[in-house]
């Protein structure tokens, strides 16, 4: 167990395969070329700086709320590997929690470096000589880069939401077992966990 706690984070994530295949990624690309109006002037780091603390305490609410879901045995259902070493729904919805709230600190970080340099610079600067007529470009690719993790922090939130809401129906549906359904051995368990999660996922 040397393993990093980022790192743990990022393997139970999925990596960068479940970045690249996250609508919620390419959806936000789409609404920050959209917003380029927006962003490629000054102060749009106004928004981020008021809208990310307030859904930074709610999220860690709401992370909250997901740990004290369900009872012991509901909590042992959802807990623990595979046996192919394939994260348990548990880590999962702790990693994309993490993955949220990650985002929303960075958002704000990126916000406020862009802030704290949002200043006026004469064309005889050393920067802007050595850059060049690249000078601006590298401005409204710094703009555009930090207004996308904004944005991609925004629908993440959706994203942990719907995480939280597959728990939840989880947990419905493990209490409307009968006692005559109930499952007795672990390998039973996990193989009924499986079924109930591919049935939600149809149905979501």
């Amino acid at each position: 167990m040397n393993e990093s706690i980022l790192n743990r984070y990022w393997r139970t994530y999925g990596g960068f395969s479940a970045l690249i295949k996250s609508y919620y990624l390419w959806i936000s690309v789409v609404i920050t070329a959209v917003l380029f109006p927006h962003w490629s002037s000054t102060n749009w780091w106004d928004d981020v700086l008021s809208i990310m603390p307030n859904l930074l305490g709610f999220s860690l609410g709401g992370y909250a709320m997901w740990i004290a879901i369900g009872d012991d045995n509901f909590r042992k259902l959802i807990s623990g590997e595979d046996d192919d070493g394939q994260a348990s729904p548990y880590m999962e919805v702790n990693a994309a929690f993490v993955h949220f709230i990650i985002l929303q600190i960075l958002s704000m970080l990126l916000g406020l470096t862009a802030k704290a340099y949002s200043f006026s610079v004469e064309n005889d600067n050393s920067v802007v000589i050595f850059f060049g007529e690249y000078y601006e470009f590298l401005c409204l690719a710094g703009y555009s880069f930090s207004y996308f993790i904004f944005i991609y922090a925004l629908l993440s939130a959706l994203a942990a939401t719907l995480a939280l809401l597959r728990v939840s129906s989880w947990y419905d549906k493990f209490q409307s077992q009968t006692p005559e359904t109930k499952l007795s051995t672990d390998e039973e368990i996990l193989k009924e966990l499986k079924n109930i999660s591919q049935q939600l996922k149809v149905k979501n």
